[in-house]
């Protein structure tokens, strides 16, 4: 009822936009024009819509519209686009890319403000993902890097993704031969095996509407009217009421996960409390002050990023390789007969260490990452400070989208980008380690996603158990052309359609990861 009502608004906006396009008309006519110079050192774009400018490139899967600038309309690697009273810039190649988070990388460290920092998570100050680069994102980001994400802390850690990777073996193994969607299988593993990771339990036991709660925040955590004209900031109102409302559901959760662990604080002692990533966050400390310690709206933020960022990405990156692996059957064989030779005679649930030296396992999970990054524009950047890149003039304030899905993708790096190979890295040296700019899905410089350590554990040790332990096909009766590839619109990279295919549990394993 409340959403019917909100949506009634869209009409009253239609008529307050058009009042407002007069207003903005007769504020252009008094506004000091740009000097000419620095409006000609700025890169060329193309031509924008009145008010909006080049926004609409951003409404439909923008890094295939802004790739095709680069590709198909002869703009360059580096395109000047004007969005509402924003200059942007999108870099296409790899050596813009660099530029932009490398050697420009302190000016450009900034993330975008953003209404949906504000209304759903806690605030810019707070989150390390979309947070601004302050001294306290350091102090913050510090608590990730050596306290939490830490190999010894994932080592010691590693049995609870292990077992939730066995329960998710056993469920598969149950429904041999049926209809599955293994992308909503693998979240939920994940959801539960994050939920270990930070406070010791399952989300059943404390936070169910987690997983839920988490595939609506990545719908409506998208940019807004107001982010890019602030005059029309007014328009955003029901948008906002639907995040603020979202806001108090995440909310609600994670106050929920804290009063069950102050619970348990007051009844145990010290040493028999968890180890876990909520355990260190209560007992932190940022700096050497006592008080220093994270407030409570710091470790909800710290475990909505966590929460966010682990559940939906990896699950959406292991769709993709399933649906690629089942298109190309010879790949998928071939991955099964490197795992099936690495680990012959073996019948338990693979960890880290049993697949750490399969070289065509991480060719498999590379070229997935290089045809379906993570965020295929990475999260925008904005500058501090004026910059000159490659030549060009970029203001105080210029925002920087560096499309790493057309970098993967460019026929000068890449022999046929569009293709399904892993054996092109057989002989290429590439890492996706932050240092080869042809291939970046989880960024570079100071901004570079921080899990890309447990990510990618969690993609290639999944990976490898799913295809040792089943052959898959395509949905019963169907082939391989009935795989819809198609891309949601998001700012993330997932399947538009579930993938939807048949697992069928291999005869010398029927008994196998029981327990």
């Amino acid at each position: 009822m409340e959403d019917q009502y909100l949506d009634r608004g869209f009409s009253v906006l239609v008529l307050a936009i058009a009042v407002h396009a007069l207003v903005f008309l007769l504020w252009k006519i008094s506004k000091r024009s740009v000097d000419s110079e620095e409006e000609a050192r700025f890169p060329r774009g193309p031509k924008g819509w009145p008010i909006v400018g080049n926004l609409p490139l951003l409404v439909s899967l923008p890094h295939r519209q802004l790739a095709e600038l680069y590709f198909k309309k002869g703009y360059g690697a580096i395109i000047g686009l004007r969005l509402g009273t924003h200059r942007a810039v999108v870099v296409s190649d790899a050596a813009r890319a660099r530029e932009i988070l490398l050697t420009h990388d302190k000016a450009f460290a900034n993330r975008v403000p953003l209404t949906f920092v504000s209304e759903i998570f806690y605030g810019p100050e707070r989150s390390v993902i979309f947070g601004a680069h302050t001294h306290r994102w350091m102090q913050l980001r510090k608590v990730y890097t050596l306290q939490l994400l830490t190999t010894k802390r994932l080592y010691e850690m590693r049995e609870a993704r292990y077992s939730e990777g066995r329960r998710l073996l056993r469920r598969l193994r149950d429904r041999s031969g049926t209809i599955v969607e293994p992308g909503t299988l693998i979240a939920e593993m994940n959801a539960a095996a994050m939920a270990r990771l930070i406070l010791s339990k399952t989300l059943d036991e404390v936070a169910p509407d987690m997983p839920q709660l988490m595939r609506s925040v990545q719908s409506k955590a998208t940019p807004t009217i107001g982010d890019f004209i602030a005059y029309l900031s007014f328009t955003d109102a029901i948008f906002k009421m639907r995040m603020k409302r979202l806001h108090r559901r995440l909310n609600a959760a994670l106050d929920s996960i804290l009063e069950e662990r102050s619970h348990l604080i007051s009844r145990l002692p010290a040493d028999q409390l968890p180890d876990d990533f909520l355990q260190v966050l209560l007992s932190v400390k940022t700096d050497d002050s006592e008080e220093s310690t994270l407030t409570p709206a710091d470790i909800k933020a710290i475990m909505s990023d966590l929460f966010l960022a682990g559940i939906d990405t990896s699950a959406s990156t292991l769709e993709w390789a399933m649906a690629e692996l089942i298109r190309k059957k010879e790949c998928l064989l071939k991955l099964q007969k490197e795992l099936d030779e690495a680990h012959k005679g073996k019948s338990d649930y693979l960890t880290d260490e049993d697949v750490k030296d399969l070289p065509y396992l991480y060719n498999v999970v590379k070229e997935v990452l290089r045809l379906h990054p993570v965020v295929p524009l990475l999260v925008p950047r904005i500058s501090s400070t004026e910059t000159t890149v490659e030549g060009y003039l970029l203001p105080r304030g210029t925002i920087a989208f560096v499309n790493v899905w057309a970098i993967a993708r460019d026929p000068k790096i890449w022999d046929r980008p569009e293709d399904f190979c892993p054996e092109r890295f057989e002989t290429s040296t590439r890492d996706m380690k932050g240092q080869d700019y042809e291939l970046l899905p989880f960024g570079s410089g100071r901004r570079m996603c921080l899990g890309i350590r447990l990510g990618m554990s969690m993609v290639t040790v999944t990976l490898a158990n799913l295809i040792r332990f089943f052959d898959w096909e395509p949905a019963l009766g169907k082939g391989v052309k009935s795989i819809d590839m198609g891309e949601e619109n998001g700012l993330g990279s997932a399947m538009e359609h579930p993938l939807k295919c048949t697992p069928h549990i291999r005869k010398e394993f029927v008994n196998a990861f029981l327990t």
